[in-house]
């Protein structure tokens, strides 16, 4: 059987790290992390609006520590119109290995959810000091948005919705290597299993619409797949394939990942002014 969620599902950072161990950048504001989850070295960078805050988007990276083959996130986002920024939060943690954000069956420095879920997300929510805590979005391409879906499935209460583009392992296909390696064990990459965490939590997810579903890039067979797949088991979301684009950060598919973003939250919170494109 596969092992529950990572619990809790709010708890507090190993170390509280928050403004006072940040670095001031033009991209936003970068806070050390001590994680007993990882290596040394990760960190999250903010980047935060003029405005109070209304939601956290966490931008889920696709290569380990600061890498930037694939583009940085921050800076596309920061490309974004201003609509599309007004009042989030937006979030980049690194992580010291591959980051399919999975829990490595035997390794203490490379579980992955349990930092981000118990090091990553307080510390942003600590730093930023708000009363009322707002809602946690993920944001994700590639693995990222593998691990965005994941996330949302096994901690539902913790991430309000995700909007993923060119989602990896949504068709069938065997594992990454990189997966495999830090997943550490078959059992572990069971528990991992996107298709199948869609399945065993639907019952959760088949009441408001939280996901949007974005492609086409590279991977439109897992974006086909992942539609059926989430047609077939009544979970609502918003299935979108008019963002074509390079396979790796830019602004051309999050503009419309961020729109669809704010559009499930105000499906949530129909009481509640949203930011429109």
């Amino acid at each position: 059987m596969p092992s529950p969620p990572s619990e809790p599902e709010r708890p507090t950072p190993h170390r509280r790290a928050g403004l006072r161990d940040a670095t001031a950048l033009r991209t936003g504001t970068r806070i050390l992390l001590d994680s007993p989850f990882q290596q040394p070295g990760t960190q999250v960078t903010v980047l935060l609006p003029e405005q109070p805050v209304r939601r956290i988007v966490l931008a889920l990276p696709v290569e380990k520590g600061d890498g930037t083959k694939y583009g940085r996130s921050l800076t596309e986002i920061a490309r974004l119109p201003a609509t599309l920024r007004d009042a989030t939060a937006f979030a980049a943690p690194t992580f010291s290995e591959s980051p399919w954000l999975v829990n490595h069956a035997t390794r203490a420095d490379c579980r992955q959810e349990d930092h981000l879920v118990r090091v990553v997300v307080p510390t942003v929510l600590a730093a930023l000091g708000t009363q009322a805590r707002p809602p946690v979005h993920l944001l994700g391409f590639s693995k990222g948005g593998f691990a965005a879906l994941n996330l949302l499935t096994r901690h539902p209460d913790l991430f309000a919705a995700a909007s993923v583009w060119d989602a990896s392992l949504l068709s069938d296909r065997p594992p990454h290597p990189q997966l495999v390696d830090v997943a550490g064990s078959t059992a572990r990459l069971d528990e991992y299993d996107v298709r199948k965490n869609l399945r065993r939590h639907a019952h959760v997810l088949c009441g408001a619409c939280r996901i949007a579903l974005g492609g086409v890039g590279t991977l439109e067979a897992d974006w086909t797949a992942g539609r059926q797949l989430l047609e077939t088991l009544g979970i609502p979301h918003h299935a979108y394939r008019n963002a074509p684009a390079d396979h790796r950060w830019d602004v051309a598919w999050l503009a419309p990942a961020v729109q669809h973003l704010l559009a499930l939250e105000a499906l949530q919170h129909p009481g509640q002014d949203h930011p429109k494109e």
